[in-house]
């Protein structure tokens, strides 16, 4: 895939979102994996990302809230729980909702992200891979995949 955007591919009920960036593999890796870098660039436009924790190891936790910038609803909690790391590479995860106490709610949904060169920059994909089409509509419906290339867009903005 080598534009940026996003597609869904109803026959693995996948959400993908792709975005170039100029600037090396180890430098976008680290506005990913820095508690400080990501919450400057996580999430949609006219939110603010608190970072609770980031362990980012295979088993470890990154927990963080999401809050909208006009008040206009609650936070909303998430426990990444990291299945595989390799630097500069990709991160495997599963993303859950969570209470306000951290307690985890449902299944969550597998997610890639892969850190590839693309001449002098790095391309990120990130696939989410819903667990049937119900939701992966669901995850459609909801803007999922604007709010994550609304955070890209602001990654750039800080590469």
């Amino acid at each position: 895939m080598s534009a940026d955007g996003i597609v869904i591919d109803e026959q693995t009920n996948t959400l993908t979102i792709t975005r170039r960036y100029s600037a090396a593999a180890g430098r976008v890796w680290a506005a990913w994996t820095d508690p400080v870098a990501v919450a400057r660039w996580w999430g949609p436009h006219g939110w603010t990302t608190t970072v609770e924790r980031m362990d980012v190891r295979p088993g470890g936790q990154w927990r963080f809230s999401m809050t909208p910038d006009d008040g206009s609803a609650d936070a909303v909690h998430i426990v990444v729980t990291y299945r595989e790391v390799r630097p500069h590479q990709h991160l495997g995860y599963v993303d859950q909702f969570a209470s306000e106490d951290w307690t985890i709610i449902g299944d969550g949904t597998p997610t890639d992200v892969t850190f590839t060169a693309d001449g002098t920059g790095t391309r990120v994909a990130i696939a989410a891979v819903f667990a049937d089409g119900e939701a992966l509509q669901r995850g459609v419906a909801s803007g999922m995949g604007e709010g994550y290339q609304e955070a890209l867009e602001r990654l750039g903005t800080i590469l």
